[in-house]
């Protein structure tokens, strides 16, 4: 870095120590003076209050917005508040010196970092984004830069006078300079596609000495810098890079000289830059490669080859719109050789798949007769189409792949049911059935609109980061959401009706109302360059969707459109489950046309305190479904009680797990008795009636009880035992919302084919909370006592609880239930 190591040497030793201690300060231990600008803050670790300490702290009364908001929370918004309400004014003139050794030292404190550094983000203010063309705009200088003020109407013509410095948190910081030769110190937030970039990427992106335009820029007094107030650029598409032909430019002149380092480019010419845009994909820097072949159009080089190119890395970025549109017009022009034109048909053919549009598939593909590549995409297309209209997949692979790979994407169709979205009576949005379904039917399965891995080689090197957003109240304390975040800007980018239908959801009480829900399609237009999104990017928004509607994923999360809408209920109509990064929607009951499809947000077991605190904290309402409304009426004091008695089963749950012998297992089994026959009096004479059954919390330590007496009876041989044990374990089925109709343990069942012991119209929410298994335990137990006859009646329970979870029957079954299998000889019942 030439020009920062001069700028430092040009200086004294005052204005160092100066300037040291200025970017110390900047780097501070003191969360609270981290700015919305994204300076690093440096912090200790320390370990995050659990919820459960978080509630003890807190008055024993019903949860209201106050309580999840925290004295923090409500001093940033009210320092917030104080400060937005001054006027605006003239800052002051930023000595380019000052700014360039703030930037080098910034960046070597932060290369000096070590993994316990919490990188500090607070957002103060609403994030802002313009919505203005360009062309629309009127040209500013940085001597027109008013302090508190976002400047409508305008924009900022500037040229970076140093390499980009990342800031540690979510964005990078520039030094640029305007036409007049006046400095400006810049925090560019939000640039999802350089969140994981390395130097190289960033670089070619935003080189020393861009010239950019930003648009309607937003200015800021820096606390921890006064003298270093600062432009803050939070959306990605309100920085516009301007190549040096652009006539926007024409009569501009630039009154300082930049530095040697500065006027370096990668390439030159058409033909360098195609080759750094080979090293660039090879190096997997799809962003920084999507340039180079840009590049290399523009120059006239190789032109329809580089156009080829760069679709495929557009595919690689998931800008499917541009890549289906680079590789019509290289089809269009006419002068591609066959080879090429099979490459340029495959990869329209690939972006039309990733669309969805697997009907266009299909009439391209087929036209390529006795070509293996393409009969491959006539078959894949024709299995979409058939999961598209029907919501027929084939469950066994799907789940065996599933079993083998780390990180998997389905390759499906998306399936979307007999459901749709509109307002009930009180205004509030939902998902409705349109005709009467069954237990088990399908609603939805769909592949995420965007979903983030945690990548061991991405995570590997990253600082904690804690981010904070006082406008909307929402925070997160890991880089996780916030790499998910990135991936939806990095979604909407090249997509318009996305980014629509991302608007149609709710991103939080403090944002505008959603856009209705489906949105009507927007045609994208291709992207006229890699760095300018299709759309004006909305970050607060786009933020609060994912905050408020991610979901968890195996090794992940995800966001999905049309599940999101779907309200909460801790007696849900519906069970979600996951296919690697793929949603399933399944009614758990018979629904009437016109019912309510819900989801439980949280785990039924949850307590209701610490239920109705984490739902107002994460959403802001209060679950009033008829189990909340139960719990509720038990009363703080029962419910305490019952959650002490809970942690205490817990312990013995572990010691059942271990217990090796029966003598032991029946003491035990003693003391998980007491416990419960306890826990059983913290329940309302009423609670049964109003909660449908329904008694979560009792479900496990039931289990526990269970499994006691179960192997205690078959060390022992005793029937009594073995009996009581699958007595216990229907019991827990039962509080979990299972109907039992045959509760019998013994006497001869009536002849003929007999029903399921069990009510069908209805199954428990909880496939992971080991109800299956337990049924399959059921069938085991009876068969150990001899009777064949009704452990076949629940076996088959078991497998048709299986087809309603996972759409699979009895091999399914023994994929899912491999563990539970495997201690049990139920052979002899397939």
């Amino acid at each position: 870095m030439e020009d920062l190591e001069s700028a430092l040497r040009s200086m004294d030793h005052e204005s160092l120590v100066n300037l040291a201690k200025s970017v110390e300060a900047q780097l501070s231990l003191q969360s609270s003076k981290a700015r919305s600008g994204g300076a690093a803050a440096r912090s200790v670790a320390s370990r995050m209050p659990t919820t459960e300490e978080i509630m003890s702290r807190l008055p024993k009364k019903k949860w209201t917005r106050d309580d999840v908001f925290t004295m923090n929370f409500k001093e940033l918004k009210a320092k917030a508040d104080l400060e937005a309400s001054l006027p605006p004014e003239r800052g002051p003139i930023i000595d380019r010196n000052h700014l360039l050794g703030t930037l080098s030292i910034t960046q070597q404190a932060l290369n000096e970092s070590d993994r316990d550094t919490i990188i500090q983000v607070l957002v103060e203010w609403p994030q802002k984004y313009s919505s203005e063309r360009l062309k629309d705009l009127s040209l500013i200088n940085v001597s027109d830069l008013m302090i508190r003020k976002t400047h409508k109407g305008n924009y900022l013509l500037c040229r970076t006078i140093a390499r980009p410095v990342f800031d540690g948190g979510i964005g990078f910081l520039l030094g640029v300079e305007d036409p007049n030769g006046n400095t400006a110190y810049v925090k560019v937030l939000n640039y999802a596609l350089l969140f994981d970039a390395d130097l190289v990427e960033i670089n070619t992106i935003i080189r020393a000495g861009a010239i950019l335009a930003l648009r309607e820029p937003s200015y800021y007094t820096n606390v921890t810098l006064p003298d270093l107030p600062f432009i803050k650029v939070e959306s990605p598409s309100d920085i516009v890079i301007i190549e040096s032909d652009n006539p926007m430019l024409n009569g501009i002149s630039w009154k300082s000289e930049l530095p040697l380092l500065s006027r370096i480019s990668r390439a030159t010419n058409g033909q360098a830059w195609k080759a750094e845009g080979l090293k660039d994909f090879k190096a997997s820097r799809w962003f920084s490669s999507a340039v180079c072949f840009t590049n290399s159009i523009k120059f006239g080089f190789d032109v329809e080859v580089s156009r080829l190119n760069r679709a495929e890395v557009y595919l690689r970025l998931g800008w499917n719109n541009s890549a289906l549109h680079d590789a019509q017009v290289a089809l269009d022009s006419g002068s591609l050789s066959d080879e090429l034109q099979r490459k340029a048909i495959v990869r329209k053919i690939k972006a039309l798949y990733a669309m969805g549009r697997y009907q266009e598939v299909l009439e391209i593909a087929s036209t390529l007769e006795n070509d293996k590549l393409f009969a491959e995409w006539v078959t894949k297309a024709n299995r979409r189409v058939e999961e598209q209209s029907t919501g027929i997949y084939d469950w066994l692979k799907l789940y065996k792949e599933d079993d083998k790979k780390e990180s998997f994407s389905p390759d499906i169709a998306d399936f979307t049911g007999p459901v749709e979205v509109k307002k009930n009576a009180n205004g509030l949005r939902g998902t409705y059935v349109t005709r009467d379904v069954k237990t088990g039917e399908l609603l939805m399965f769909h592949k995420p609109t965007f979903s983030s891995f945690h990548s061991k080689a991405t995570t590997a090197n990253d600082l904690g980061l804690m981010w904070t957003s006082v406008p909307t109240l929402k925070s997160a304390a890991d880089r996780h959401m916030h790499r998910l975040f990135c991936k939806g800007v990095q979604r909407v980018w090249d997509d318009r009706h996305m980014y629509d239908t991302i608007r149609s959801l709710y991103a939080g009480e403090t944002l505008e109302e959603p856009r209705t829900y489906p949105v009507p399609f927007a045609v994208s237009p291709p992207l006229e360059h890699p760095t300018r999104p299709s759309v004006d990017i909305d970050v607060e928004y786009l933020q609060g969707v994912t905050v408020l509607n991610a979901f968890g994923v195996q090794d992940g999360q995800a966001l999905y459109a049309a599940p999101s809408l779907m309200n909460n209920s801790c007696m849900p109509s519906a069970l979600r489950q996951f296919i690697g990064d793929a949603i399933i929607v399944r009614t758990i009951q018979d629904l009437e046309k016109g019912e309510e499809v819900t989801l439980s947000y949280l785990e039924a077991q949850v307590p209701y305190d610490e239920k109705q605190f984490r739902l107002m904290k994460s959403w802001r309402f209060d679950c009033e479904c008829g189990v909340c409304k139960a719990d509720d009426e038990d009363g703080y004091d029962a419910r305490e009680t019952r959650r002490a008695l809970s942690k205490k089963i817990d312990e013995i749950g572990e010691r059942i797990d271990k217990a090796r012998d029966p003598v032991t297992s029946k003491h035990l089994a003693t003391e998980a008795k007491k416990i419960i026959d306890d826990m059983k009096r913290t329940f309302h004479e009423e609670h049964s009636k109003k909660a449908d059954g329904c008694k979560y919390e009792l479900a496990k330590p039931l289990r526990y009880l269970a499994n006691a007496l179960g192997f205690a009876g078959r060390l022992a041989s005793d029937k009594t035992l073995i009996e009581e044990s699958i007595e216990v374990k229907m019991q827990s089925l039962a509080v979990s919302g299972l109907k039992i109709t045959d509760s019998t343990l013994s006497g001869a069942p009536p002849k003929g084919k007999l029903p399921l012991p069990v009510d069908t119209r209805q199954v428990t929410q909880f496939y992971v909370e080991g109800n299956v298994a337990t049924v399959l335990e059921i069938s085991y137990y009876f068969l150990v006592l001899g009777d064949k006859k009704r452990a076949k009646r629940w076996f088959d329970t078991a497998v048709w609880m299986e087809s309603v979870y996972s759409g699979g029957g009895l091999e399914v079954l023994k994929v899912r239930q491999a563990p539970s299998l495997g201690s049990m000889d139920l052979s002899d019942l397939y």
